[in-house]
């Protein structure tokens, strides 16, 4: 894999750019570098916005790793909330890899657990509240009832609570969704018809937030009213005003133990164990233990303003972005465009799009072929030109985008809906400039490469619809439209500039006696016969032209007469070769004229096809006395 004999650890994770995977990948890569690993990650941003079809496209790059080439596999599996995505990775991961897999915050039977310990990882912030605090009631916000971590906080609140002797009543605990949606029912449930509690405990930081919101819009003050804590230690806790107090996990020492731990096990990936993570209590505002403007918050929210500022800016550019794009119509004409704005993805190194195997032709869309094509190469100095390299999938990536190093690379899925057409891949300076995948960027190259199969799908129609109208349907041959609109070009060409027209008249002898002794079919057949030696023979920018039921011309500028000449007596030997070949019961012979010479002043196109048919039919009767036919 990445063509450098390296060992290369596989991660599997939803929106790379969040907090808690992007924390967990810097300290992936930063060890894995340290030890001489690859990493390759494979980062989809899910079902956002509930787009069934969409989301059949993001999925599908969790079937792109070639898993049996792995030597690690590190699963973040809690980031995936769809559950089909999960199982997806998790089947893939259990019947190919043959190497150590790592679970991380999540466990999954018959690999290695890196988890927190959540029997204990609340004890840090119950304990403050109680012993520092002097709080009694306590109220606690858990996550989904049937999701393992949850309960497991809750049975810490639970103990603790029992451990000081406090009562827990039956609404001092509510179930969340780990995510900011029930915040209003909470307090609801929490501040109803009972006594104001002294704090309220969640199970993340998401929720935190959502109770801490939704106690301001009821006029509350935190601290001074009501005391909120949660768990994670996610910048967005720091960010809120007041900032929220949090038992911080360190995500990125969990990435570098997770790459420990396969480089420790790649002897006996068999052994497969628990280990635990401890997580630590952060102070803030929200418990009162820290001042308004505490040095941290101040830092953070410099930090947040100049965030706001480079998003803002992001964002214009992304719209232009959008704009140059809708002028675009091939993936070189993207490329172009990429250049001047694949700047916005910060601290990247390389990038490169890769495309399934002729994309513009494939019938099939739903899964990624075994060639992958590198049509779009980008390096921080700007583009590597217009390419089409191909390379087997299951490198991942082209030699000419790797090197000897250790390779980290990011790869997430480019589609239209349900429609897949390859993957990005991205490579970044340093551990800490990692992850930074745009959603807004991702689907607008995504929508851009749907445009342009669409385009190129209507110029494909356009084009059968001219053939309809100038060609004849049977032989593929021009019909007399088509002559008119391509032969006479030729003729004014040849008469401006002075050189020779050939025009020849050409006509299948005995047409009326094969469709009658042997069938349309066959008749058919004798005319494409006709034709195709006609197309061997004539070769170069010749015309050629079905103008009436078993009569063709064919017409061409600047030949001379020896070279027409040659043409025809090869015409002639390639209908006896098959005459001779064929064994049909009837034998196919054709009658020709031509006109070979520079137009004169009163020359038309008509009047050398008219000479040239004359001349056919002197020689059609001639043919026919030499083999005995009737002259009728």
């Amino acid at each position: 894999m990445f063509t450098n004999q390296r060992k290369t650890i596989g991660v599997f994770l939803n929106r790379a750019a969040s907090q808690f995977q992007n924390l967990l990948c810097q300290g992936i890569i930063a060890e894995a570098e340290k030890r001489g690993y690859n990493v390759a990650i494979f980062s989809a941003f899910g079902n956002y916005g509930q787009n069934e079809r969409y989301y059949v496209g993001e999925k599908q790059l969790y079937e792109l790793p070639p898993y049996e080439d792995l030597d690690g596999a590190i699963l973040a599996l809690d980031t995936m909330e769809e559950h089909e995505t999960r199982e997806l990775v998790l089947k893939n991961v259990r019947n190919r890899c043959r190497c150590p897999i790592i679970s991380v915050r999540e466990v999954v039977e018959g690999v290695n657990n890196l988890l927190v310990d959540n029997n204990t990882c609340m004890e840090g912030v119950i304990r403050h509240f109680v012993e520092k605090h002097g709080m009694k009631r306590l109220c606690f916000m858990t996550g989904p009832e049937d999701r393992w971590e949850a309960k497991q906080r809750l049975g810490c609140f639970l103990r603790l609570m029992e451990e000081y002797g406090l009562p827990v009543g039956e609404r001092q605990v509510f179930y969340g969704d780990f995510w900011e949606n029930k915040g209003r029912e909470a307090c609801d449930w929490f501040l109803e018809g009972q006594p104001m509690p002294d704090a309220i405990l969640c199970a993340n930081d998401h929720m935190a937030i959502a109770v801490a919101s939704e106690l301001i819009n009821r006029g509350l003050r935190i601290p001074e009213d009501i005391c909120v804590s949660g768990y994670d230690g996610i910048d967005d806790a720091l960010k809120f005003s007041p900032s929220i107090t949090s038992m911080r996990v360190d995500f990125k020492g969990m990435g570098t133990q997770a790459v420990q731990l396969i480089d420790g096990k790649q002897d006996c990936p068999e052994d497969v164990r628990d280990y635990f993570c401890e997580a630590e209590l952060v102070l803030r505002e929200s418990c009162g233990c820290q001042k308004k403007n505490g040095q941290d918050v101040i830092w953070r929210r410099r930090s947040e303003y100049e965030e706001a500022k480079v998003a803002h800016n992001r964002r214009m550019q992304f719209s232009f972005m959008s704009i140059w794009l809708g002028g675009c119509h091939t993936i070189p004409q993207i490329s172009d465009q990429l250049e001047h704005y694949v700047g916005n993805i910060v601290g990247f190194k390389k990038y490169c799009a890769c495309f399934c195997e002729n994309l513009k032709d494939r019938e099939d869309y739903s899964d990624y072929s075994d060639t992958m094509e590198m049509r779009i190469g980008l390096l921080n100095e700007g583009s590597i030109g217009h390419i089409n390299i191909p390379f087997d999938r299951r490198e991942l990536l082209p030699e000419v985008m790797t090197d000897e190093s250790p390779q980290i690379w990011y790869f997430t899925p480019l589609h239209f809906q349900d429609r897949t057409f390859g993957y990005e891949a991205l490579s970044f300076w340093t551990p800490e400039e990692t992850g930074n995948l745009f959603l807004d960027w991702n689907i607008i190259i995504s929508n851009k490469i749907q445009d342009c199969l669409l385009h190129y799908e209507m110029e494909r129609l356009v084009q059968e619809l001219e053939n309809m109208y100038d060609r004849d349907a049977l032989t593929g041959f021009y019909n007399r439209r088509g002559m008119e609109t391509y032969g006479e070009p030729l003729f004014e060409r040849a008469r401006d500039k002075s050189t020779p027209l050939f025009t020849a008249i050409i006509d299948l002898d005995g047409m009326k006696q094969i469709n009658d002794n042997y069938g349309h079919a066959e008749g058919d057949f004798a005319l494409k016969t006709v034709c195709s030696c006609i197309q061997a023979s004539c070769r170069g920018e010749s015309i050629h032209v079905r103008t009436g039921g078993d009569e063709f011309a064919v017409i061409a500028e600047g030949e001379d007469k020896e070279t027409v000449e040659a043409w025809l007596r090869d015409f002639e030997d390639r209908l006896d070769d098959f005459n001779r070949r064929a064994q049909k019961e009837y034998a196919i012979h054709a009658s020709y004229g031509y006109i070979c010479r520079v137009p004169e002043a009163g020359d038309t196109m008509e009047t050398f096809l008219k000479d040239s048919d004359a001349v056919m039919y002197s020689n059609k009767i001639e043919n026919k006395k030499k083999r005995n036919e009737p002259l009728r």
